[in-house]
């Protein structure tokens, strides 16, 4: 092709149609930066291209990965459910419990979960490292990812800094050594609980039930009832999150 436009220009120079030759020239010009410039929106199109299969894909494993979180989410809220039924029963023994052997069959209801909040973030972390994240098309969608992963991270530290708090109550705080004493007392395999001290349980002044019942309602409201009011609200944004996913996809294929 650049053989044939050099003789054509050759040609003009030889036969002295100048003219002819500059608007040849500038018809060559033309030509040529129409055919750059259509080379550049191919290269741009086909860059576009790959990164809509890119940003699928991710969109793809982001939603495999809010689905698994969300499964995991819905059993955690089963446990807990059956938890906060148990403890709220357990509550009930107790303002009811006369002897020792109650009291026992009450810790055992009782008993706290601490689990953590785990999400999955292997995709989301790898959407900000990567850069995929900030090209987005869909930016309303971006928000929202990022919102649920915000959300998630402020939950996760929310719940580490109640375990946390909790443990130095139970752990630091007098009011709590007569609990703690009690239960360590149960579950010790040398002691007989029959020789266990039982006229604290019905004095509801005393300090060992004052700090037995308060025992048993923090452990309720914290541990329990707060944790899957958490577990329930992270559900929900993630069945959200998961059906704006879903929505986009079907509107790329």
């Amino acid at each position: 092709m650049i053989k044939i436009f050099r003789n054509i220009r050759k040609k003009l120079l030889i036969e002295g149609k100048t003219s002819n030759y500059l608007k040849y020239a500038i018809g060559e010009i033309v030509l040529v930066v129409v055919g750059i410039l259509i080379a550049l929106q191919i290269n741009n199109w086909n860059e576009n291209t790959n990164l809509s299969k890119k940003e699928v894909a991710l969109l793809v494993n982001l939603k495999n990965d809010i689905e698994a979180d969300i499964s995991g989410l819905k059993r955690q809220d089963s446990l807990y459910a059956k938890k906060e039924m148990d403890a709220a029963l357990g509550i009930e023994l107790f303002y009811k419990a006369k002897t020792i052997k109650d009291i026992d069959s009450v810790l055992s209801l009782t008993s706290g979960l601490w689990n953590e909040l785990f999400i999955n973030r292997n995709t989301y972390n790898e959407m900000i490292n990567s850069g995929s994240m900030y090209t987005m098309k869909n930016k309303e969608l971006q928000k929202r990812i990022n919102k649920y992963y915000n959300l998630v991270e402020a939950h996760i530290e929310y719940i580490r800094s109640v375990n946390s708090s909790q443990n130095k109550i139970w752990e630091q705080d007098p009011a709590m050594y007569p609990a703690q004493l009690l239960e360590k007392q149960l579950r010790h395999p040398r002691i007989d609980i029959k020789s266990l001290d039982t006229a604290w349980i019905n004095n509801p002044k005393s300090t060992t039930y004052l700090s037995l019942e308060n025992a048993l309602n923090s452990n309720q409201n914290e541990s329990n009832i707060y944790r899957r009011e958490v577990f329930r609200r992270i559900l929900k944004a993630g069945n959200e999150l998961n059906t704006a996913i879903t929505k986009e996809l079907d509107s790329r294929r």
